[in-house]
């Protein structure tokens, strides 16, 4: 199925992960670009409002515009605000996938739902596919039920989950690795956990994964990370030497030593031999990753 000229939706496009992919579409693509409180997404797309807890206004949305793919990236994110108001969690993480399914399944579209490593409790690391999900926060079960639905509504759907992601966000929203650099290059300490593992993926990477799953008639879930574990420190030590800075300033710490308001898991690596083995996908290194970005950035 190739993506060329046709019309996609990608929800959360004002997002890192929905700027870098509505960004990669065109101009291949007729792409339509939702975002909700920041206007801002990629010249070219035709952007649109739209608030997923509407469910009238997100049903009219997606059939007025008739996608022959929607990427669904919108979502409530962090798990700390979904924790604390946990009735908007599921209603923007579960119900409104619920409504694209079903929407997507009536007007016969192909969906990609994009989800997390966090419906895992990382109390073993190296996710399979078939492991047993068991999320430790309210942010982890809305994206969980959300993956039930997909895959249990929609035949042909496409779920695929991925792990700490990075790269240089979009104008109105970062990723892990912008927060590191702005107090970095800021001279200001950062704190990171030594003892989280998870296998971070540059943005871009993870774009082209969800464009080979489209392209390859993949169906199903499937796992899209890095191939290389590291904590949150290791992965600060890697932006060090290829940015520059000073590695002084950053601070170890444990999980312990941090207050959140939701639990997260220690060890939440996922598995990526299936989708390797349909796609031949293979990530970008991170020192190489870093490399570019530092290139880019200078």
């Amino acid at each position: 199925m190739r993506l060329d000229s046709m019309r996609v939706l990608v929800t959360g496009a004002s997002g890192s992960l929905g700027w870098a992919l509505s960004r990669k579409l065109l101009p291949g693509c007729e792409v339509v670009a939702t975002y909700n409180s920041h206007p801002s997404v990629p010249a070219g797309t035709e952007a649109l409002r739209l608030d997923l807890s509407d469910r009238d206004a997100l049903g009219d949305l997606c059939r007025q515009n008739k996608p022959d793919v929607i990427f669904h990236c919108a979502a409530m994110t962090n798990p700390d605000e979904c924790e604390q108001d946990s009735r908007r969690a599921l209603r923007v993480n579960f119900e409104a996938t619920l409504e694209i399914a079903r929407i997507a399944k009536d007007m016969g579209s192909r969906l990609v739902f994009t989800s997390t490593d966090l419906v895992f409790d990382g109390s073993k690391g190296d996710y399979r596919e078939d492991d047993a999900a068991r999320p430790l926060s309210i942010y982890g079960m809305s994206k969980l039920r959300a993956e039930e639905a997909v895959l249990g509504i929609g035949a042909g759907s496409i779920v695929v989950r991925s792990s700490l992601m990075y790269g240089m966000g979009s104008e109105t929203s970062g990723t892990f690795l912008t927060r590191v650099t702005d107090a970095l290059a800021g001279g200001r300490q950062m704190k990171l956990f030594t003892d989280q593992r998870r296998n971070p993926i540059l943005v871009d990477d993870f774009v082209g994964a969800l464009m080979a799953a489209v392209e390859g008639d993949l169906s199903g879930l499937y796992h899209v990370a890095g191939r290389e574990v590291l904590t949150r420190f290791e992965f600060g030590r890697e932006v060090c030497r290829a940015f520059g800075y000073d590695e002084t300033l950053l601070v170890p710490i444990s999980m312990e030593d941090f207050s959140y308001v939701a639990a997260r898991p220690l060890d939440s690596t996922l598995n990526t031999e299936k989708f390797t083995s349909a796609t031949a996908f293979q990530p970008t290194g991170i020192a190489e990753a870093l490399a570019g970005l530092a290139a880019e950035m200078a």
